[in-house]
């Protein structure tokens, strides 16, 4: 019961990050709400009992985070 309620919110919180990635301008806070996605993701996927996913997901969304953080300070935070 306490678990589907859990999930529940994190479904809430995945789609209120999905929607949030169109509002926002700026292209790092863009990213940063990318890897909130990915750490809440990850968080779904443990309390499913997968926790390989879990794992994986939370180690490909740091590497990607970071990997976007390095691109958005190179190119610059507002698209053209």
């Amino acid at each position: 019961m306490i678990t589907d309620i859990l999930i529940f919110m994190l479904l809430i919180i995945l789609v209120a990050c999905t929607f949030s990635i169109f509002i926002f301008k700026d292209l790092l806070y863009v990213v940063i709400i990318f890897g909130a996605f990915s750490m809440v993701m990850s968080l779904i996927w443990l309390q499913l009992n997968a926790p390989d996913l879990a794992i994986t997901e939370a180690a490909v969304g740091i590497g990607m985070t970071v990997l976007l953080v390095t691109v958005v300070t190179k190119v610059g935070r507002r698209p053209q």
